[in-house]
């Protein structure tokens, strides 16, 4: 399946294909697009909002981003999904923003953890992020990943909580789930709280992610990632080798 195919099926999903030569300049493109929307949010309504993930692939992002021009003092950031360790363990997605973004001028922003020092257990973590996720309002941009199976956020496809997380009419913001590619529970917010956003944007990198994401459009439509398509609101996949 050539590159031609995959955009012309995203754009028969409503979503755009966005190819580079490199990561690093995925990363730069990447970077300067949110800090338009994030500037363009914060002119219209006063605020902007955004969620990130965690792992390898947005590292570079993360550290573009930290310098960014942005009234960083008026943005909310959240995380797509969190591992429930303590906030300082290697595994943490909070620890992650920590050392990439919050320095600099990005160190002004509003973080919104969904791990609590204070809590007992995943459960209780979901419903606290829940409330606060719940009285947000709509997100100004949210960027995920995807694995190898085709989970992004914490959305794997062997999870049991899995139906509900992606349930549409479910008014749940964040839930715990479980999975076999992890020792740990974890947090992640839901497909409907995912895309109740202006815009979404996946970013991927990789012969093997960008062959996952064609077969989650194209047959294999159990893969997680393919519930973020076809949902009315707009979506831009980023990708480079």
């Amino acid at each position: 399946m050539n590159e031609h195919l995959l955009e012309r099926r995203l754009n028969q999903v409503g979503a755009r294909l966005l190819s580079f030569s490199c990561r690093e300049s995925q990363a730069a493109a990447l970077s300067d697009d949110l800090c338009s929307a994030l500037t363009a949010g914060i002119r219209v309504s006063g605020a902007a909002s955004l969620v990130l993930p965690g792992g390898k692939t947005p590292e570079r992002l993360l550290e573009l981003l930290a310098d960014e021009a942005v009234d960083w003092s008026k943005v909310t950031v959240t995380l797509s999904d969190e591992r429930w360790v303590d906030s300082d363990n290697r595994d943490s997605n909070e620890r992650l923003l920590r050392e990439r973004l919050f320095r600099g001028r990005a160190a002004a922003a509003h973080f919104v953890p969904l791990k609590s020092p204070h809590t007992e257990s995943a459960e209780q973590d979901a419903a606290l992020a829940s409330l606060t996720l719940g009285a947000m309002p709509s997100f100004d941009r949210v960027v995920l990943g995807m694995g190898s199976d085709g989970h992004c956020a914490s959305l794997f496809p062997d999870s049991p909580q899995l139906d509900a997380a992606l349930d549409m009419a479910s008014a749940l913001p964040c839930m715990a789930l479980e999975t076999a590619a992890s020792p740990y529970p974890r947090l992640s917010l839901t497909l409907p709280r995912l895309l109740n956003c202006s815009e979404l944007v996946l970013q991927i990198c990789g012969e093997e992610k960008r062959h996952v994401l064609e077969r989650a459009l194209y047959a294999d439509r159990a893969a997680p990632v393919a519930a973020l398509f076809g949902q009315n609101v707009p979506i831009c996949v980023y990708w480079a080798p």
